[in-house]
């Protein structure tokens, strides 16, 4: 019967395809728990705030910089993990497994709160939790979606970008 190798090499290698599989098996069953209500909630709050977006600002500015950002996967399934414990804190581990990334996580948060959603983050005993208030828009934050809008666009010069952020109410 022939030995397996226990080389150090060996043994980070199989470390590394546990790991692997471990938090894919996660992620499948995180994902399994998300009620499709939240998935309904997310699209809910994104057209409320096209409506907002039209309703405040339709003739102001070209109707391109009147479009709601932020509706990948990553932000529909985050939005989904707080939408079922809001008002409680959410572990960010969990949050990082929803989306199996442990970069980019933090920034998909921002961009749910640039949409206005109320999400606090605390950090208890070293571990660094987000909590979802309310379902409650903040309308101020509308208005500076149309404003970032308008400063990514390519086709403005500085000057047109300035004008016509100014010019939102």
């Amino acid at each position: 019967m022939e030995e397996p190798d226990a080389s150090p090499a060996a043994v980070i290698e199989a470390y590394l395809f546990a790991k692997r599989a471990l938090a894919q098996s996660m992620q499948s069953l995180l994902r399994s728990q998300l009620p499709a209500a939240s998935c309904a909630a997310f699209h809910e709050l994104r057209r409320r705030i096209q409506e907002e977006l039209h309703s405040r600002f339709s003739g102001q500015v070209p109707e391109q910089y009147l479009k709601v950002p932020y509706g990948t996967k990553a932000n529909e399934e985050l939005f989904a993990v707080l939408h079922q414990q809001i008002g409680s804190p959410v572990d960010s581990a969990r949050l990082r497994t929803v989306n199996a990334d442990d970069i980019h996580t933090e920034r998909r948060i921002r961009e749910l709160r640039e949409l206005g959603l109320d999400i606090a983050s605390a950090k208890v005993d070293g571990h660094q939790y987000y909590t979802l208030g309310s379902f409650e828009l903040d309308s101020e934050r509308i208005r500076e979606l149309v404003v970032k809008a308008i400063r990514k666009s390519t086709v403005l010069s500085k000057a047109e970008k300035d004008e016509m952020a100014a010019r939102l109410v």
